[in-house]
């Protein structure tokens, strides 16, 4: 009895479990069918073994017209005319892939006529089997707001907002990002000879090639009629290199399908990085300007390979025409010499008489003159001329105002200052270009090497503004290459002086037409700027700024050639020319003074700098001749790695007196350099250390005393033999002696500096290339370095727990120098974190914060020699 009554239970618990399970399962069809009815999208189940409807939402229902669609086969209701499941279908490849997937894709819809975003993915139904779930998202009326009919990329609008959106997320990540702006070359051409239907077939052909390029992430949109932006996640060169394969398979295409025009485009990009705090406008504007660079210099091309193409001959035009009323209100904004004019629709130049026979052209009236002219043009001033005509054909400017020098009738080469203005008609379009061209080598007043006028006409162009037009305010601007002697170190002053002259045309082609500019002493320049304020004048320094961002190239040697600014107004800051030059000038030096690449508007607050430096200087020359007095060195200890114990220490100078207590070394070292004081204070500096270094071997004969040299002492003569007695006089072995030196010395070419360093190591004086990797850091030249250390400058370490770049460049650094037997140094370690985070990298000495600040001699030794 009991066993079967125990039976009896257990089979109706069976029956009570089973309709359970039946409750739950109808419990969650009914929330299913509740939540996904609510949906606005589309949803529908399907068994993927038969691809039958088990499920489809109201929505879907209501979108495609459906009543009763569960039990159908999916594709013969939601499809037409198919006999077989959709070739696209996900199925598929969902079942390959397993449950965890999701498929996106894209249709249009032939039952709806609409757009849809699907999203394909397995799902376990209320049985427990498999089912294929497909929700679909209307996009018909996103796309017909955000994307271009023509090229099926982004709006302007819809693109701008993805770019904002990847800008910021760049900015708050660890990635990397390029924005890049291609132009299509000549679809104007092509559609006012074949037709605006071709333009079309053109713009969609190179926007779908570049959109072939794109990973995940990428995205691009239409910015206007022919310019495109590409936002690409990789760096400045990974996207170069994809544009650039985009340009070799148009050229392709171009060949094999025989178009009758030239299938390409010119870009420009833009690395924003991460922490960068780059703006949209900011973006699209340096990209521009890097794409109009490329623009520009593709059109020059061709005009050139035009001109090698078709020998130039005189024209047979004697007749010229044009509107007078037009020409008046050109010549008005020049002045008089050799005056042409331009008829913009039909390309023909008017020159005076004067100049035909000065400089021997065919005639009066010439139909191709950027040929007869161009060919008079010296070859090294060649481009600054091609690239000032190509910005007025271009429409990029309406004047012109460029220097350069032309071959006269007796072969002799004359500097020539051209200005012009164009003239457009009411549809906007060039219809007259008309100006003047000054022989400035009949006046004698210019500077040879650049072409501009010199100092002495600045001053006179002042106080003529001054005298002639007192109630009329100017701005003026001091201009200064910043760090020129790192580019004579690296190359020659030769080269130095072709870097003069090419910021000097850069300048100049940059000039807004109320402005001239001057060449000043050694690589400064002076602008004067008509109606122009502070804020007109840091306006026109970005423009500048904007031009100088990237690497140059000149004769194949690559250059960076930043430029700071001092600035002054009439009658705001000062009344006659003396003053502002000198406060010009003063600004000027603050802003080298405080971080370069940057400008400044005088400022009582600069003056007041400026009589500090004046009377700091006086208080450093009375304390080196009153015996040093005032002076002191600080020694921050250097740690044997391996050991962890300190091995050594570097000597830094430090001052202070009554009138301005401790005074940093960032600001009285480089009074120091500039007056010459620091050859004596160097040398004060070196016997101090060395006498210091030689007490302490007393307490650990292997101590060894860095000390810093200045370029100022490498110039010096009595350098070398300075050292040798210090090192008699004071009885310091010279193995226990490290001279340092910034890595610029070290990417010198010049013999005598590196005679200096090979003198300095016969001593038996090891020598230490100081802050590697701060701005000539081309790892090759370690091996030809005179170096025995290689100290890494402290910017690498800062965000080494986190960067990958900094992390690799430490490691890279240590392998390579050690491969050819020098040491490396780490400096400015200042937490647990940096220090973990490199102390197994192979370095052979540390320096920072962390195990030491700079100390006086008694507290160094209490400190680290007991």
């Amino acid at each position: 009895m009991a066993e079967g009554n125990n039976g009896a239970a257990a089979h109706g618990g069976e029956k009570r479990s089973s309709q359970a399970d039946d409750d739950n399962q109808a419990i969650e069809g009914f929330v299913l069918n509740a939540v996904m009815d609510g949906m606005k999208s589309n949803v529908y189940i399907t068994d993927p073994k038969n691809d039958r409807i088990l499920f489809m939402n109201r929505t879907m229902k209501e979108d495609f017209g459906l009543e009763h669609p569960e039990g159908e086969v999916c594709w013969k209701i939601l499809q037409k005319g198919l006999r077989e499941r959709c070739s696209f279908c996900p199925v598929t490849e969902l079942m390959k892939r397993g449950a965890p997937s999701v498929i996106q894709w894209e249709e249009e819809s032939c039952v709806t006529g609409r757009s849809y975003r699907n999203y394909d993915s397995l799902i376990s139904w209320l049985d427990g089997s498999l089912v294929h779930l497909q929700q679909s998202i209307d996009m018909t009326e996103w796309k017909t707001a955000n994307l271009d009919e023509l090229t099926d990329m982004m709006t302007r609008r819809a693109g701008k907002e993805a770019l904002q959106s990847s800008l910021e997320t760049a900015a708050k990540g660890n990635r990397v990002i390029s924005v890049c702006l291609y132009d299509i070359n000549h679809l104007k051409d092509v559609n006012d000879r074949f037709g605006h239907a071709e333009g079309d077939r053109l713009i969609r052909v190179i926007t779908r090639a570049v959109s072939k390029v794109f990973k995940r992430g990428d995205f691009g949109f239409r910015l206007s009629g022919d310019e495109f932006i590409a936002v690409i996640n990789a760096d400045a060169v990974e996207a170069k290199r994809l544009l650039e394969s985009v340009l070799a398979e148009l050229c392709g295409l171009s060949r094999t399908q025989a178009y009758p025009y030239q299938v390409s485009f010119c870009f420009g990009i833009v690395e924003v990085l991460p922490g960068s705090d780059l703006t949209l406008a900011e973006a699209i504007a340096r990209a521009d300007q890097r794409m109009y660079d490329q623009k520009r210099r593709f059109h020059i091309e061709e005009s050139e390979r035009k001109a090698l193409a078709e020998q130039p001959t005189p024209s047979d035009v004697e007749t010229f025409e044009y509107n007078a009323n037009r020409l008046l209100d050109a010549l008005v904004k020049s002045t008089d010499d050799y005056i042409y004019v331009c008829n913009m629709k039909t390309g023909i130049f008017c020159y005076p008489k004067a100049m035909v026979e000065e400089f021997d052209l065919p005639g009066q009236v010439i139909e191709n003159a950027a040929a007869i002219w161009g060919a008079k043009v010296h070859e090294n001033d060649k481009r600054v001329f091609l690239e000032s005509n190509q910005e007025i054909s271009d429409g990029r400017t309406t004047s012109h105002c460029v220097e350069y020098r032309a071959i006269n009738r007796r072969g002799e080469w004359v500097w020539l200052r051209c200005r012009g203005h164009l003239v457009l008609d009411a549809r906007g379009e060039p219809e007259l270009f008309a100006g003047i061209i000054t022989n400035l080598g009949k006046k004698e007043k210019i500077d040879h090497l650049t072409g501009l006028l010199s100092r002495y006409e600045y001053e006179e162009a002042v106080n003529c503004r001054i005298d002639d037009y007192p109630d009329r305010p100017f701005g003026v601007m001091e201009l200064g290459i910043d760090d020129l002697r790192h580019i004579n170190d690296l190359h020659d002053r030769t080269f130095g002086d072709e870097v003069i002259r090419i910021t000097a045309q850069k300048i100049q082609s940059l000039l807004p037409p109320t402005a001239s500019v001057y060449r000043l002493d050694g690589d400064e320049f002076g602008v004067i700027i008509d109606e122009a304020d502070h804020e007109a004048l840091h306006r026109f320094y970005g423009v500048i700024d904007e031009s100088c961002q990237s690497l140059q190239e000149f004769e194949g040697k690559r250059f960076y050639c930043a430029l700071s600014a001092g600035c002054a107004c009439y009658p705001r800051d000062a009344d006659n020319y003396l003053d502002l030059a000198k406060y010009s000038g003063y600004s000027l030096e603050y802003a080298k003074a405080h971080g370069k690449r940057r400008c400044v508007c005088f400022s009582p607050e600069i003056l007041g700098e400026r009589a500090r430096e004046l009377k700091l200087v006086e208080l450093l020359r009375a304390s080196i001749e009153n015996d040093f007095d005032g002076f002191s060195l600080c020694y921050q200890p250097q740690i044997d790695t391996n050991s962890g114990t300190v091995t050594g220490a570097e000597a830094l100078a430090r001052f202070q007196c009554e009138e301005f207590g401790a005074v940093s070394p960032v600001e009285f070292i480089p009074l120091l350099e500039k007056t010459g004081l620091i050859i004596p204070m160097g040398k004060w500096v070196l016997w101090t250390a060395a006498t210091q270094c030689k007490n302490w071997m007393a307490i650990d004969g292997d101590f060894v005393m860095s000390v810093n040299l200045s370029y100022r002492q490498i110039d010096s003569d009595s350098l070398v033999p300075f050292i040798e007695d210090t090192l008699q006089e004071t009885g310091l072995p010279a193995k226990n002696l490290v001279i340092e030196m910034t890595e610029s010395y070290f990417a010198s070419d010049e013999d005598p500096v590196r005679t200096v360093f090979d003198q300095i190591r016969s001593l038996g004086v090891r020598v230490a290339m100081d802050d590697f990797g701060t701005g000539y850091s081309a790892l090759g030249m370690l091996k030809k370095s005179p170096a025995d250390i290689v100290k890494i400058d402290r910017m690498f370490v800062t965000d080494v727990q986190a960067s990958t770049f900094d992390a690799t460049f430490i490691k890279f650094v240590v392998e390579l120098c050690h491969d050819v037997g020098i040491e490396v140094c780490l400096e400015g370690v200042e937490t647990d974190g940096e220090y973990a985070a490199v102390s197994a990298m192979g370095l052979d000495y540390i320096q920072g914060f962390l195990f030491g600040r700079p100390y006086p001699p008694d507290e160094f030794r209490r400190r680290f020699l007991p």
